[in-house]
C-alpha cells in the first residue's frame, strides 16, 4: 500500500508544485519511505512509497518511460508477475527492472487502455499519456485498492485518500447526504457504487477504467463485471476440496510476497481460520519467514468462544501470537491507544472498525508492513438466508426440507428459527410473485425514522419513503442462485465498503492490508459453485470447513454462532470519554442540525445517559463520531 495523486488541469492551465505537495503531505502516513513529484505544464504526479516487496526496494516513482512520453504513479501488487513478463517481452518491451511499476507501465506501452485485463492483483494507478495528452486510470478487478477522484469545470484530481482532496481549491467539505441518511437509517441502501463519504468525491468501481482529456472531457468504462456464468460440476466432494484449496493457496501464497515476516489479523472465525491454515502450509515453502498473527480475547477466556477459537487457532505460535485483552485493554494495545483511534480524526466509517485498527497499529508497532485479513470471506462465500428456496424451485423439496431442519441447528443466522416457519418463508421466496413481496415489504415496514435520530425534514428533503419504496420493490425473480450472488458482490454496500474502510485505518499505520477472499480467483470460484459446497446441512462455509478438517480443530470448524468482541472497543471508548461525551453532544448538535433531531437526541440523552445497554451506547457512539466528523469537516 502506497498513495498515489494526480492533478490534471483543464485547457492548458499550469499545475502550481505546491498543490500535488499538499496532497501528498496530507497521505506521507500511507508511505513513510518516500514523498516525490512530477510536474509538468498542466499535470503533476505525486506518489507516496511503502516498500512491502523485495522489488519495490529498487522502486522509483512518478516512473517514467524511456521516451518520456509516458508518467505513471502505481498502488498495488501484482500476482501474475511472470506470465506478464513473458508477454510483455514477446510483444518486444524492454523491461529495465523487476518492479512490478515497470510491468505496469511497459503493459500500457504495449496494449493501452486494454492493459488492465492483462493485469492480475490488487491494483491502481494513473499513467500520464504525453502523446495523446491524456490521463489514463484504472482500478483492479475487485476494488482493493482505493482511487478517489474530483472532476469539475478546471481540473480533475485523484488521490488514494478521499480527505486529501479536500486540500484542493475549490472542493466542497460538504457532506455526501446519501451516506448521513444509511448511517441514520440503516435500512436505507444507498444505491451508488461510486459515492463515498464527501459531496464533491466520487470513485473509480471495480474493473473500471477513465480517460481525461486536455479538454475537461471524461470518458468511463468498465472493463470487467463479475458475471454469474455457468455453474461448476464437480464428480466428488474430494474433487471440489482440492480445486478449493489450489486457488485459494495461490491467493494466500502471492499475499505472503513481502519482505518481512508474515502477519495476520485473527479471529475465531472460519474466514481468517483458512488464512491461518494455509498460511501455515505455505510457510515452509518460504525459509525464513515466520508467522505472526494479532487478536482481542476476553480477560477470561474461558468464558467467551471466539477466544478459545483463537487459542485453539494459535497454541502453536508461541511468542508469535500476540493479543490485547479486553475490556481491561492490556497486551499489546492499551486504553491510550483506543482512544487515540476513536477521537483524533473520527470518521463515520472508521470508528466502525476500530478493533482491525487497533490490530494495525499492533502490527506497526512491532515492524511488520503487510497483514492479511479475511473481511470479504462473507460475501465471497455468501449464501442467502433463503437458499433452500432453490432446491423448491428445482423440485428438490425433501433437499429443500432436509436443510430447512439443519439451518434451524446450525446456520449461522437462522439457528433456533423452526424448521417448519423456515420451510414456509422458503416457499414463499420461490412461489410468490415479487409485487406480492414488494407489497409485504412496505407493510411490515413500518415508520422508517422510529428509534432513529434523523430529522423528518432531511428524511422528507431526501425523499426517504421514496427511496425505500424503490429498494422494496427491487425483487430479482428466482431462479438463478449465482446472480443473486454477483448482486450482492458488486452492491454498493459489498467487498468495496469494506476493503476501503479496511484501507482508509489501516493506511494511519502504514500497513498495507490484504485480503485473499478478494482475490478474483477465489471469488470467481465461488461464485460458480453448487450451493450444496456453500451451505450444506444448515452450515454456511461448508466447503472451507471440510476443506481444512486436518488443519483445524473441530471446535473451530464447527462452532455456532458469530459472536465477536468488536463490540468491546465500543463500550469500552465510552465508559473512558463519558465525562466529555455528554456536553460535546449537546455543543456539537448544531452542527448536524440539518440531519439530526436535537430534541429527539436530547429527550433519548436525558432519559438513558450512557447506560449499561449496549445498543444505546453504540448508539450514541454513532452520533458522536457523526457530529465530530461533520465538526472537522466544517473546522
Amino acid at each position: 500500500m502506497s498513495a498515489i495523486a494526480g492533478i490534471f488541469f483543464f485547457h492548458g492551465a499550469t499545475v502550481e508544485p505546491e498543490l500535488i505537495g499538499r496532497l501528498t503531505d496530507a497521505m506521507k502516513r500511507r508511505g513513510p519511505d518516500a514523498q516525490t513529484h512530477w510536474t509538468s505544464g498542466s499535470i503533476a504526479l505525486g506518489h507516496c512509497m511503502l516498500r512491502t516487496t523485495s522489488e519495490s526496494i529498487d522502486e522509483h516513482q512518478p516512473l517514467t518511460s524511456q521516451d518520456d512520453n509516458l508518467v505513471l504513479v502505481w498502488d498495488g501488487r501484482l500476482d501474475n508477475r511472470d506470465d506478464l513478463r513473458r508477454d510483455l517481452i514477446a510483444a518486444g518491451a524492454i523491461l529495465r527492472d523487476h518492479t512490478d511499476a515497470e510491468l505496469a507501465l511497459q503493459s500500457y506501452a504495449v496494449w493501452g487502455e486494454s492493459c488492465p485485463t492483462r493485469l492480475l492483483g490488487d491494483f491502481a494507478f494513473a499513467v500520464w499519456d504525453a502523446r495523446q495528452h491524456r490521463l489514463f486510470c484504472t482500478l483492479d478487478h475487485m476494488g482493493a485498492r482505493p482511487f478517489y477522484y474530483v472532476l469539475n469545470k478546471q481540473f480533475f484530481a485523484f488521490a488514494s485518500e478521499e480527505e486529501a482532496l479536500l486540500e484542493l481549491p475549490g472542493v466542497s467539505r460538504e457532506p455526501n447526504e446519501a451516506m448521513i441518511l444509511h448511517l441514520l437509517v440503516p435500512a436505507y441502501q444507498s444505491a451508488d457504487n461510486q459515492r463515498f463519504w464527501l459531496r464533491d468525491v466520487w470513485g473509480l468501481q471495480p474493473g473500471q477504467r477513465m480517460e481525461i482529456s486536455a479538454d475537461g472531457s471524461a470518458r468511463t468504462e468498465i472493463y470487467w463485471k463479475l458475471a454469474s456464468g455457468e455453474e461448476r460440476g464437480y464428480a466428488s466432494d474430494q474433487e471440489c476440496e482440492e480445486a478449493f484449496l489450489s486457488v485459494f493457496g495461490e491467493a494466500v501464497r502471492c499475499r505472503m510476497r513481502t519482505t518481512g515476516d508474515v502477519a495476520a489479523m485473527m479471529s475465531g472465525g472460519m474466514d481468517s481460520a483458512s488464512i491461518a491454515a494455509m498460511v501455515k502450509r505455505l510457510l515452509p515453502e518460504m525459509p525464513g519467514k515466520q508467522f505472526h498473527t494479532y487478536s482481542a480475547i476476553a480477560d477470561d477466556p474461558a468464558s467467551c468462544v471466539e477466544s478459545q477459537c483463537i487459542q485453539s487457532l494459535t497454541k502453536d505460535l508461541g511468542s508469535n501470537a500476540h493479543f490485547v485483552s479486553v475490556p481491561s485493554f492490556t497486551g499489546m494495545v492499551d486504553v491510550d491507544d483506543l482512544l487515540e483511534a476513536a477521537w483524533a480524526r473520527p470518521h463515520p466509517c472508521d470508528n466502525s472498525i476500530v478493533l482491525p485498527a487497533m490490530m494495525c497499529l499492533a502490527a506497526s508497532k512491532d515492524g511488520h508492513r503487510v497483514m492479511l485479513h479475511g473481511a470479504s470471506g462473507d460475501l465471497t462465500m455468501h449464501a442467502p438466508d433463503r437458499y433452500a428456496a432453490y432446491l423448491l424451485w428445482a423440485g428438490q423439496w425433501r433437499s429443500a426440507w432436509n436443510e430447512c431442519q439443519g439451518a434451524a441447528r446450525n446456520n449461522t443466522y437462522l439457528r433456533g428459527i423452526s424448521a417448519l416457519t423456515l420451510f414456509i418463508q422458503n416457499l414463499r421466496t420461490a412461489y410468490v410473485p415479487g409485487t406480492i413481496k414488494a407489497l409485504a415489504r412496505r407493510l411490515r415496514r413500518g415508520d422508517p425514522l422510529a428509534g432513529s435520530a434523523v430529522s423528518s425534514e432531511f428524511a422528507a428533503r431526501l425523499h426517504l419513503t421514496d427511496r425505500l419504496r424503490a429498494q422494496e420493490e427491487d425483487v430479482q425473480p428466482l431462479g438463478n442462485i449465482r446472480q443473486e450472488h454477483a448482486n450482492v458482490l458488486n452492491a454498493a454496500w459489498g467487498p468495496v465498503l469494506g476493503l476501503s474502510g479496511y484501507e482508509r485505518v489501516a493506511g494511519r499505520y502504514g500497513v498495507e492490508l490484504r485480503d485473499p477472499w478478494a482475490d478474483r480467483r477465489v471469488v470467481e470460484f465461488f461464485l460458480h459453485l453448487p450451493i450444496k459446497y456453500k451451505v450444506r446441512n444448515g452450515w454456511t462455509k461448508y466447503l472451507a470447513r471440510s476443506a481444512f478438517a486436518p488443519d483445524l480443530e473441530d471446535s473451530v470448524r464447527w462452532r455456532l454462532g458469530k459472536e465477536h468482541l468488536g463490540w468491546q472497543f465500543t463500550v469500552r471508548t465510552m465508559e473512558e470519554t463519558n465525562e466529555f461525551v455528554a456536553p460535546l453532544l449537546e455543543h456539537y448538535l448544531d452542527v448536524a442540525r440539518d440531519y439530526v433531531d436535537r430534541g429527539a437526541m436530547r429527550d433519548r440523552l436525558e432519559k438513558h445517559g450512557f447506560a449499561r445497554n449496549i445498543e444505546e451506547r453504540e448508539f450514541f457512539y454513532e452520533i458522536m463520531t457523526l457530529l465530530l466528523w461533520l465538526r472537522r469537516l466544517v473546522r
